[in-house]
């Protein structure tokens, strides 16, 4: 396989690319399954969303098992938006010298 290179993202491209938790989900979405979803359990490539618990189900008559899409992921059992990782990921991601933990939890609003 050959590695292409890409030029690092620009403050303005990463706001634009992901300015709400749907399009880092949409987006998590297809980095987790880039060739369709397939049920964890039996395989079947059909699901439909539960909405007020962010699952994915597999349909009856197929084995109806949820998954998440964080599970087994660094955002699995975190109460922090998508958005707020995406843009913590985007910041150690752009500083050669990194970021203390605690300039990271200012910059994107979460309390220590």
């Amino acid at each position: 396989m050959i590695w292409m290179l890409q030029r690092p993202m620009t403050l303005l491209e990463f706001q634009s690319k992901f300015p709400t938790d749907d399009a880092c989900g949409n987006h998590l979405f297809a980095m987790r399954w880039p060739e369709g979803f397939r049920c964890p359990r039996c395989e079947h490539d059909c699901f439909y969303l539960v909405r007020e618990r962010h699952l994915q189900e597999c349909p009856p008559p197929s084995c109806r098992h949820q998954t998440s899409l964080i599970v087994g992921t660094i955002f699995a059992k975190s109460r922090t938006s998508l958005r707020k990782w995406f843009w913590a990921l985007f910041l150690v991601a752009h500083d050669k010298r990194g970021i203390a933990a605690v300039a990271l939890a200012r910059e994107i609003h979460i309390i220590l």
